[in-house]
């Protein structure tokens, strides 16, 4: 099992994300996590991919590019609005 501490502060945020998501009281915080080895396997599997294809290879970046799929896929379904 790894504990992992996410740090993202409203300044390392995407250029495109709305000032809303910069205002939410947790960006600057510290998350601790545990993930377990096999969950740290896939997220080698997707760090080396996304190193071949030029993208950010950062757990928090990983992280984020997950949570908005996850997002998209419940507006898609219906099950939340698109705020």
């Amino acid at each position: 099992m790894f504990l992992l501490v996410l740090a993202e502060s409203p300044a390392t945020l995407k250029p495109l994300a709305s000032a809303a998501m910069n205002d939410h009281p947790d960006a600057p915080k510290q998350f601790g996590i545990r993930l377990s080895e096999e969950t740290m396997k896939l997220v080698s599997h997707i760090q080396h991919f996304r190193q071949r294809t030029n993208q950010p290879i950062t757990l928090s970046s990983i992280v984020e590019d997950a949570i908005q799929c996850h997002y998209n896929r419940l507006v898609n379904e219906g099950a939340i609005k698109n705020d």
